[in-house]
């Protein structure tokens, strides 16, 4: 699970949408924030995660704590950091993961909000 994550991570700090997807199972759902409705399957990540980085120039994750397994459970902290032109924001984030046999992404649920960004400067 671990590696996964990692994997995750470096994928999204690329920009690599295929990579990115490739963490999750076929039937996979994602919470990004977990208030709003879930993408399940690979086409609708690929749409979403797609559109999270062209919604900036730049979009870096950074693990920031200990990645906490149990189970087929995994949940850890990170920084999302977006440069969109001049604009750098930061946001803490959440990640709280169930993995399926295999070791893919079954569904992830991200707990964050934007009334807790941050400017950068």
């Amino acid at each position: 699970m671990k590696a996964t994550i990692n994997r995750y991570v470096e994928r999204h700090c690329a920009g690599d949408i295929p990579g990115i997807v490739e963490n999750f199972s076929a039937t996979a759902s994602v919470w990004d924030p977990v208030d709003t409705d879930p993408h399940i399957g690979s086409e609708a990540l690929v749409a979403f995660f797609t559109g999270t980085h062209q919604m900036a120039d730049t979009l870096i994750l950074t693990i920031t704590g200990p990645i906490r397994c149990a189970g087929n459970q995994a949940a850890f902290p990170m920084v999302a950091e977006s440069h969109i032109g001049d604009m750098k924001l930061a946001v803490d984030i959440i990640d709280v993961m169930s993995f399926d046999d295999d070791g893919k992404i079954a569904e992830m649920r991200a707990y964050w909000s934007m009334a807790d960004a941050r400017a950068l400067d």
